[in-house]
């Protein structure tokens, strides 16, 4: 989804932020026996002995993955890889190579002596720092994720593994953690930003609580890389679950998909951000990229697995894996389950298949409306916090998560076809926005040029150095 030579085709500067990330050990598990349905050309990457030494730890997550298998490669490889660094980012950016900064995904990436946590398994903060420091003596991290997709000792996950058997990632913890405390106040001390994708709502919601209530010194901003929003405030969220169902140690949840009529809808599962969410991170000078992810977005097709549940309603639904620990923790109360649930305000099987099995010109707008959709949320829920729309459009990006592994809109599968979405946005998000009589009131601010630079250059860009002076 994101290669060297499809950035090549691109006449201006580019610039990535490349992700150090190693593979969990129970990723690493369910997907050898998927191996079989990957390209040939790219099985090699994944070999079936690679990913049996990642689950037996016998490849260690940092010094093997992180360092040897994946940073040393972007250094070794300066003929096509131009690394930003506090310096050079004072002189033009160069065209013909891509110009890359570095984020973690994950603190296990950083942490040799375990891959994985039970009772007695942690990952040690010292350890995380330690190993921190040694990536930062060849390249400034920016952005470093607390957790990712298996259950982490620092803080709580949110549910975000929709390949073959997920059990092993269903969420049990209780957010953050004191340990993960002491790891984002080392963040904090290095000035580096946590990222809050794929840690948990209360994760998150514990994380700004301390900032606010300043039991954490040094404080960077907060940043969502990759991020879809649930379209609705954390009060609103439990009017929209239509079934709540204890399996596996976790409880399974099934969301429904608020609908207006000719738009597109969001996708409520925790792993997205609330409407408080957004407002926390922007008027706490953060950043938020839009992944380019289809179920992020909210776009359920109807041949993905069971996308009307188990509850034999022909409502589409968001299915999501929730630790029982933190329901309670949030006091989250049983009788405001599907509370706000009306025939007329849910999406189902037939409205999704009249807006997709239609002419395909009619199916790409659907697709682009998800994007446009998030775009006017953004903007609506930043103007009804009082944010100026001017500084909330200095606040968002694009951060596609074009890594091979994501579900893309068929009719946007790769970073190639970014070109056309920029066009698609250019065109078509005045008109858009006047259809919402409340989006009406500030798109007539918006000067659309200026946006679309800054949405997919100037305010990456602008972040970027900023955190290289810090």
């Amino acid at each position: 989804q994101t290669h060297p030579a499809q950035l090549a085709e691109f006449n201006d500067e580019v610039i990535v932020g490349a992700v150090l990330y190693s593979v969990e050990k129970y990723v690493a598990k369910t997907v050898i026996p998927l191996r079989k349905y990957l390209k040939k050309s790219s099985q090699y990457k994944l070999s079936e002995k690679l990913l049996k030494d990642i689950d037996e730890n016998k490849n260690k997550p940092f010094s093997d993955f992180l360092m040897k298998r994946t940073l040393q490669k972007y250094l070794e490889a300066n003929s096509s890889y131009h690394i930003l660094t506090k310096d050079n980012l004072k002189n033009p950016l160069p065209k013909n190579k891509v110009n890359v900064f570095f984020t973690i995904e994950g603190c296990h990436s950083l942490v040799d002596s375990t891959n994985f946590v039970d009772d007695t398994h942690r990952y040690d903060p010292a350890e995380v720092l330690s190993n921190l420091d040694k990536v930062q003596q060849k390249v400034k991290i920016l952005a470093i994720n607390l957790t990712h997709l298996q259950q982490s000792s620092l803080c709580n996950q949110a549910f975000g593994m929709q390949v073959a058997d997920s059990t092993a990632f269903f969420p049990s913890g209780n957010g953050l953690q004191n340990d993960g405390r002491k790891v984002i106040q080392g963040f904090f001390d290095r000035k580096i930003c946590p990222d809050l994708k794929h840690m948990s709502f209360k994760s998150r919601r514990d994380l700004m609580a301390d900032i606010d209530a300043k039991k954490l010194t040094n404080v960077q901003p907060l940043v969502c890389t990759h991020a879809g929003f649930t379209g609705m405030s954390f009060k609103d969220w439990a009017g929209h679950i239509q079934l709540k169902k204890p399996l596996s140690g976790a409880l399974y949840l099934e969301i429904t998909k608020r609908y207006r009529e000719d738009n597109a809808t969001f996708n409520a599962s925790t792993i997205n951000l609330f409407d408080e969410e957004i407002v926390w991170i922007v008027k706490n000078g953060g950043v938020i990229g839009l992944s380019m992810d289809r179920r992020i977005l909210g776009y359920v097709d109807k041949f993905d697995d069971d996308p009307t549940g188990i509850s034999g309603t022909e409502r589409i639904v968001d299915k999501e894996f929730f630790s029982k620990t933190e329901w309670l923790s949030l006091g989250i109360k049983d009788s405001e389950i599907g509370k706000t649930i009306t025939a007329e305000n849910c999406l189902t099987m037939e409205i999704l298949e009249e807006k997709t099995e239609q002419a395909m010109s009619e199916r790409d707008e659907y697709f682009h409306d998800h994007i446009l959709n998030h775009i006017r949320h953004y903007f609506q829920v930043c103007a009804d916090a009082g944010i100026p729309l001017l500084t909330a459009q200095k606040q968002i990006v694009i951060g596609t998560d074009f890594d091979g592994l994501i579900n893309p809109f068929i009719n946007m599968p790769t970073v190639e076809r970014m070109k056309n979405v920029r066009t698609y946005i250019s065109m078509n998000l005045k008109y858009y926005l006047n259809d919402f009589p409340e989006a009406k009131k500030w798109a007539a601010e918006m000067n659309i040029d200026t946006f679309m630079e800054d949405l997919f250059y100037s305010n990456g860009l602008r972040f970027v150095k900023k955190r290289f002076e810090v």
